[in-house]
């Protein structure tokens, strides 16, 4: 989902936080957005009960200012907004692997999704109540302020506590991924079950997205009208993972795993796994010691140096990189969790002694969904 990212030095609660690249992309743009707009905010927000003084905020130098400030709250809002979903489902044993930061916002990404009933609905309900708060406590601060304070100061609270406010209704909307989305599709699946809830959730997600491109296109929203395309494109990925979560309920990775693996020892020249790529074409290559534990993973864009392989490379052990690797009794969901950011986009799998007893690939998953699926289909239609 995301290109290059940078971790900052730092985590939240022990949740690493990240930069995607894009977001740096975004920042200016929004800062800019944002200062051009500093006389127009400052007098809506004097209609609103508050001090301004707009001939404060006057001259080039002061609204880049304030439009950098405003738009560095704004997404330190986004990270405490998520960090309210992160909180939330660690109370129901979910591990959370990072924030994320990008042009659209922030994802708190989890190793899964709570499974208890109703579980999600009040994981997603927690980032909307996380910006209903800040939006109160700085409006608050913003009206405790004295009229003689710096107006700059005020501009910027002012500002957040409306964008949050902004923030936890836009994220309320009924479309998945968005939070009401989430909200949604749990409360339904009480009654109905997680796979008849997302479809419906995700009917209504697809008009909601259509109806907000179009507001977008037709108030020349450009940036509304970009996160309607993305909900309904990830409105399609929900569905899909719903149902393969559904077909894969209870199995494990050992039950769908390629076990005529392929692979080679730390001590194989690098001239027998270039004749492998060229005989088997994969991706890479498990390099396997004696005992048949995993030393790492020879890939083929790691075979090829600038003069045809890396230089002072003799042996499998000298281009092989760490694996990726998985136990053959953990579930399918979390193989295709990790093959969904995996670069090689395969997984070996180990049995509790840390020895190669297959390999998982996308493919496999593929392969697997469509037999299941057809199996569950026919089994359907004869009922």
């Amino acid at each position: 989902m995301f290109g290059a990212s940078y971790r900052l030095p730092f985590k939240l609660f022990g949740i690493p936080v990240k930069i995607d690249g894009s977001f740096l992309l975004i920042l200016p743009l929004l800062a800019w957005t944002i200062g051009s707009q500093v006389q127009e905010l400052a007098l809506v927000f004097n209609q609103a009960g508050l001090s301004i003084d707009p001939t404060r905020l006057q001259g080039s130098g002061m609204a880049i200012g304030l439009g950098l400030v405003s738009a560095l709250g704004l997404f330190a809002s986004v990270v405490l907004h998520e960090l309210g979903h992160a909180l939330t489902a660690r109370l129901f044993g979910v591990e959370v692997e990072e924030i994320t930061l990008w042009f659209l916002g922030g994802v708190a990404q989890f190793d899964a999704m709570p499974t208890q009933r109703g579980a999600e609905a009040l994981v997603g309900i927690a980032g909307p109540v996380t910006s209903v708060v800040l939006a109160f406590g700085l409006a608050g601060g913003a009206a405790v302020l004295p009229a003689a304070g710096s107006s700059a100061l005020l501009f910027v609270i002012a500002y957040l506590a409306s964008t949050n406010g902004l923030l936890a209704i836009f994220n309320l909307l009924p479309a998945l991924p968005l939070d009401g989305g989430r909200v949604l599709r749990s409360l339904l699946a009480i009654p109905l079950g997680q796979l008849r809830a997302t479809r419906i959730a995700a009917s209504i997600s697809r008009v909601v997205a259509i109806g907000l491109g179009i507001y977008g296109i037709l108030s020349f929203n450009l940036f509304l009208a970009l996160i309607a395309f993305f909900v309904y494109n990830a409105v399609g990925a929900e569905a899909q993972f719903a149902l393969i979560s559904k077909v894969f309920e209870g199995v494990p990775v050992s039950e769908i795993m390629t076990r005529d693996v392929i692979s080679v020892e730390p001590d194989d020249p690098i001239e027998l796994l270039e004749r492998l790529a060229a005989f088997r074409k994969h991706t890479g290559y498990p390099v396997i010691d004696a005992d048949g534990r995993v030393v790492g993973l020879a890939k083929l864009q790691d075979l090829r140096g600038e003069d045809g392989r890396p230089a002072g490379a003799a042996f499998a052990r000298d281009v092989a990189k760490p694996a990726e690797t998985i136990r053959a009794d953990a579930p399918v969901e979390e193989a295709l969790r990790a093959l969904a950011s995996s670069e090689a986009g395969r997984l070996v799998v180990v049995d509790a002694s840390e020895r190669m007893v297959g390999l998982v690939s996308r493919s496999d998953v593929v392969r697997e969904l469509q037999a299941r699926a057809g199996q569950q289909g026919t089994g359907a239609q004869s009922s």
